[in-house]
């Protein structure tokens, strides 16, 4: 029994980026945030798809040549980004990255989100973000501590004479979101990188997060924004200090 709960906490992992705050599933492979009391739309669906096309068409190659630089050995599916929209004007905004029954690598943005964005820097952040997601494995290391939390949990509620099955699904929850607010401003480190290496500003990028929320919750799986604000200039900051003394920034986000 515990090892079918395994199973089912397995599939259902996925790694995303809170644009909103929130989180039920989406059925892509991603999830969906409920959406904050207002949600302020600064443009139309097209106006929001044109940008998404002109950006992404100029950071996916980016994305990949980064991702296969630290990657060299692995498989070419690995950096092979999917650029997808969700053209469902019901969900809230948000943005994912997920993994594509193919093996490969998904980068999706809803309308609602096109909708909110107010340049193109934030687009190229917010991509470079979801890049980052899968240039630093974090689905993989978010479903291995899942599993770690589920063995953990069933193995304490069960010596206390409860229902394992209990156990695995409350320690798998814990388990998995051990490391989402790491795992977040890893990401934010890299779409800094990526931006910048795309042409863009990242710290102009990074502005979209005066419109999210994040949390210091026990269970959150998003840090602060001011958190994220400040994750994101020092990185800034480092990148424009390598290119003052002439040299190509080096990408590190741990």
């Amino acid at each position: 029994m515990r090892f079918f709960w395994i199973a089912l906490v397995i599939i259902g992992l996925g790694a995303c980026t809170d644009t909103t705050g929130g989180g039920a599933t989406d059925g892509g492979g991603g999830t969906v945030n409920t959406a904050p009391p207002k949600v302020q739309f600064v443009r139309s669906g097209a106006s929001g798809l044109t940008a998404y096309r002109r950006v992404t068409a100029r950071m996916e190659p980016v994305a990949e040549r980064i991702c296969r630089d630290i990657h060299p050995r692995a498989p070419r599916k690995f950096c092979d980004f999917q650029v997808k929209v969700i053209n469902d004007p019901r969900q809230p905004p948000n943005a994912f990255q997920s993994i594509g029954r193919d093996g490969r690598p998904i980068i999706a943005f809803n309308i609602n989100m096109l909708r909110t964005i107010r340049n193109d820097h934030e687009i190229a952040f917010i991509f470079g973000h979801e890049a980052g997601h899968q240039i630093a494995r974090h689905i993989e290391q978010t479903q291995s501590n899942a599993v770690a939390g589920a063995l953990i949990g069933a193995i304490l509620v069960a010596a206390g004479g409860g229902d394992a099955s209990v156990g695995v699904d409350i320690g798998s929850q814990i388990g998995g979101r051990s490391y989402s607010k790491k795992f977040e401003l890893e990401a934010d480190r890299l779409g800094a990188y990526i931006a910048d290496r795309g042409g863009y500003d990242p710290a102009i990028g990074a502005k979209s997060f005066d419109r999210t929320r994040g949390s210091s919750a026990l269970l959150a799986t998003h840090p602060p924004s001011a958190q994220r604000k400040a994750t994101v200039s020092a990185t800034v900051a480092k990148i424009n200090a390598a290119k003052a003394q002439g040299k190509r920034p080096p990408i590190i986000w741990r």
